[in-house]
């Protein structure tokens, strides 16, 4: 049962801005106010208008008020009384979620002390708690939030032309067993895709280089349409797309359909989206996600990595790079409730497993990732 009232219009959401926007977008989307009143002090500016720009477009009247400081006890009782004393008609709610704890409790205050209804949104366990006028709870079962939106909420803007939903290889997933099992003859693909060139177009194989399994590799990729027998000896990739596919794409699409097949409600769900970050400058920064998607209203990430995950680099090994950015990703795209994955067709050594474990990265390696599935209920069924 919802916890209000909604045959009581006007009704506004008051919202503190802060650096974690989920708290204040869920109940938005939840309950759909006329309007949302945002108190926002100048180093949050840019957080409020990213806001705006989700909530307006679903019918939802946006206005800002600014604050001297977000830790001005006396300053923010009196910014709440205005806003009370100024809309003696409306139904008001205070969510107290967002904002510092000063603020917070400032604004608490304020709106207890006129028996104005106050919202509290319990993230861990998915449920909308009404604090005032009285106690109530709302569990919420849907997932309300896009990834789209999730990304531009922290900054993180799609770039045009990101990848369609993928359409369903036959045999991927034998083509995945394969590779996941036989890490030598992976080790051999992708050795000998490099050995081509950086970006190729098109990639020609000596099938004498893939070595042993190389009899049951070629007809799975034959399968999935990326590659093609040009002679006794030869396997032709003949496009970029097909290239990336052969040399690790087939892990993210692998993941990607393992995601869909959990046929989670309202599930969200995108593969190889390219974002920009918000800032100034002639080079703004851009990363590429594997896959993501949303679910009960949090953003997971997914990093697949199909390469020697031990290989050196000038920053230590591949896996160690993948962890970092993997950990630095989730908290900047999905913020305290923001959680992440690393699949890996490989074995990662015992320091890196451990890295993970302390990052609160989920780590699936080598042979578990043919029970992926499994892998992934578990994952998001934690809180």
């Amino acid at each position: 049962m919802p916890i209000k009232d909604n045959t009581n219009p006007p009704h506004a959401h008051v919202c503190l801005i802060s650096d974690q926007p989920i708290p204040n977008l869920v109940p938005l989307l939840l309950e759909k106010p006329d309007k949302a009143l945002l108190l926002v002090s100048p180093e949050m500016k840019a957080q409020a208008d990213r806001l705006k720009k989700i909530i307006q477009p679903r019918g939802i009247a946006v206005k800002t008020r600014e604050i001297a400081s977000a830790y001005d006890f006396p300053a923010m009782q009196q910014t709440c009384e205005k806003v009370i004393k100024g809309s003696p008609e409306a139904e008001l709610t205070l969510n107290v979620t967002g904002g510092t704890k000063i603020a917070a409790l400032a604004a608490f205050q304020a709106f207890y002390r006129n028996n104005r209804r106050i919202i509290y949104l319990d993230t861990a366990n998915h449920r909308l708690l009404q604090l005032a006028p009285e106690n109530r709870e709302q569990a919420i079962d849907v997932n309300l939030v896009r990834v789209r939106d999730c990304l531009a909420l922290y900054g993180l803007n799609p770039l045009p032309g990101n990848s369609p939903a993928p359409v369903r290889r036959p045999g991927l997933s034998d083509l995945a067993r394969l590779l996941i099992t036989d890490s030598p003859l992976l080790s051999r693909l992708n050795n000998a895709i490099s050995r081509v060139g950086k970006n190729p177009q098109y990639a020609n194989l000596d099938l004498n280089e893939l070595g042993p399994g190389a009899d049951k590799l070629v007809p799975l990729l034959e399968g999935c349409g990326v590659a093609g027998r040009t002679g006794p000896a030869r396997l032709n990739i003949s496009s970029p797309e097909k290239v990336f596919f052969c040399h690790g794409g087939w892990l993210e699409e692998y993941v990607y359909w393992c995601v869909k097949d959990l046929a989670l409600q309202g599930l969200d769900l995108a593969i190889n989206v390219k974002v920009e970050w918000d800032g100034k400058g002639s080079r703004p920064t851009k990363n590429e996600f594997d896959v993501l998607f949303t679910h009960a209203n949090r953003l997971h990430l997914i990093s697949c990595k199909a390469s020697n995950p031990e290989r050196e680099t000038a920053s230590g090994t591949r896996a160690t790079e993948a962890l970092n950015e993997l950990d630095t990703l989730a908290d900047r795209a999905g913020g305290l409730f923001g959680r992440a994955m690393l699949v890996s067709a490989r074995r990662l050594s015992d320091y890196d497993g451990e890295r993970a474990r302390k990052m609160k990265i989920q780590l699936v390696e080598a042979e578990a990732v043919n029970c992926l599935r499994d892998k992934l209920l578990g994952w998001v069924e934690e809180r």
